[in-house]
């Protein structure tokens, strides 16, 4: 099967969507500004694979680049949507296991920066620490039709709760939209993509919206920001680098950074309004109303 690659990329901020055109002899998109191309309904053709219920729409980037957001917007506007996060089949690593002697101190017992969220944050930027066969079952069972229960991981607790664990029918919600670091790197799980969408960020970016996120853990100590920003160039960094950023070379699009405003709507870039707009032929191909939202299928 051929895949779309380098989507909606390109350096020129002037272009708009419906500046691109397929180049079949390259097999990517490249820019085209005498008419519009329905890139949606060329990446459906091309991709796919006789489902009778479930779509599978996969977003993928690095650590804080906006793949929940973007999940979440699409699933406030498409009715028929469900999301699913890789985090549901986290599987921590044993606490008891050894590290590299120069990195002991990064998960020894200190008051001010809790052991088992930095141990937490460790595992979440290690592909080994997620279950990937029962996340095979899982889609496997929704791509023939079978509801499926959808585990919780509390990422404030850093610990699953049974009581927000939710069922997925793909009879009622036929689009599936599933986000995660590593979920293009796994094959198995990459093969069940339909649409495949890489969120690219800078480091500085991501790296600042993660000192926001665990600020609260940090709790104004300096020591606990040393021990984070360690954690992060060791771990994180490490882990984009090697295992994710070279992802985006199978993804069908690759979306810049933006923000969702307080209307809902989409800041700085016209690619995800034009995805939305089109993700309507996605459905037709494999005969399934997806019921979006009125006002997002006339965005362009």
């Amino acid at each position: 099967m051929n895949y779309l690659n380098n989507i909606l990329h390109e350096d020129d901020s002037s272009l708009k969507a419906k500046d691109f055109r397929l180049d079949k002899k390259h097999n990517r998109i490249t820019p085209f500004r005498k008419r519009s191309y329905d890139i949606t309904s060329t990446v459906a053709k091309i991709q796919s694979k006789d489902e009778k219920y479930a779509i599978f729409v996969g977003i993928a980037g690095g650590q804080a680049s906006g793949k929940k957001k973007i999940s979440e917007y699409f699933h406030r506007h498409i009715k028929r949507s469900d999301t699913i996060c890789e985090m549901s089949f986290f599987k921590p690593g044993n606490k008891e296991r050894k590290f590299a002697k120069e990195d002991e101190y990064l998960i020894k017992d200190y008051d001010y920066y809790s052991k088992d969220r930095r141990l937490y944050l460790i595992d979440r930027c290690n592909p080994d620490c997620y279950d990937y066969d029962k996340f095979y079952e899982t889609l496997k069972n929704l791509k023939n039709g079978k509801a499926v229960k959808i585990p919780y991981f509390d990422e404030q607790q850093c610990k699953f709760n049974p009581e927000m664990d939710k069922i997925i029918d793909p009879i009622k919600t036929p689009l599936i939209i599933i986000d995660g670091y590593f979920i293009l790197k796994n094959q198995k799980i990459n093969e069940f993509f339909n649409l495949k969408i890489f969120k690219e960020v800078e480091d500085d970016v991501r790296l600042s919206r993660l000192v926001i996120r665990e600020e609260k853990y940090l709790k104004n100590n300096y020591d606990a920001y040393e021990i984070f920003f360690a954690i992060y160039e060791k771990f994180y960094k490490t882990s984009y680098d090697e295992y994710i950023a070279s992802n985006k070379k199978c993804a069908n699009i690759l979306l810049p950074d933006y923000s969702v405003n307080e209307d809902d709507q989409v800041e700085g870039d016209e690619t995800l309004e034009f995805l939305m707009s089109n993700l309507n032929n996605l459905s037709k191909t494999f005969n399934a109303d997806l019921d979006i939202k009125k006002g997002n299928t006339d965005m362009i």
